[in-house]
């Protein structure tokens, strides 16, 4: 299993949501003591899209051996719970009715770039055993 530290990891997925021409790229550091550190919020013009963006972190997940649990949702809004961070790819709509930014009035804007700018390359994962 890869040892990646949450803000890492969110930092990469908000990063792969991004290369899936997702909007409104989003990192939320959430006051200690929660159920998880990390919240990334990405916003799709579509379902397919939607869950194309969760897709890729899951995959980006299953290569580097991180744990996660299987995609969730439906309707526009997907999600993805990889322990200490979630990723969750909405519709428009769905974005602005749930506002997750005033939700968690405590949580802290993260800027990934900047972060995921400071963080080493990632090892390449192994090749599947055939």
């Amino acid at each position: 299993m890869t040892d990646l530290a949450p803000l890492a990891l969110a930092c990469h997925a908000a990063s792969l949501c991004s290369g899936k021409s997702a909007e409104a790229v989003t990192v939320l550091r959430l006051p200690a003591g929660g159920e998880f550190e990390f919240v990334v919020l990405a916003t799709a013009r579509s379902e397919r899209q939607a869950y194309t963006v969760v897709d890729e972190v899951f995959g980006f997940c299953k290569r580097h051996h991180i744990g996660h649990k299987p995609v969730e949702g439906e309707a526009g809004w997907y999600l993805i719970d990889c322990f200490q961070v979630v990723v969750h790819a909405l519709g428009e709509e769905q974005r602005s009715f749930y506002n997750f930014e005033k939700l968690w009035k405590k949580a802290v804007t993260v800027d990934w770039q900047a972060e995921l700018a400071k963080l080493p390359a990632l090892p390449e994962p192994p090749p599947k055993a055939e």
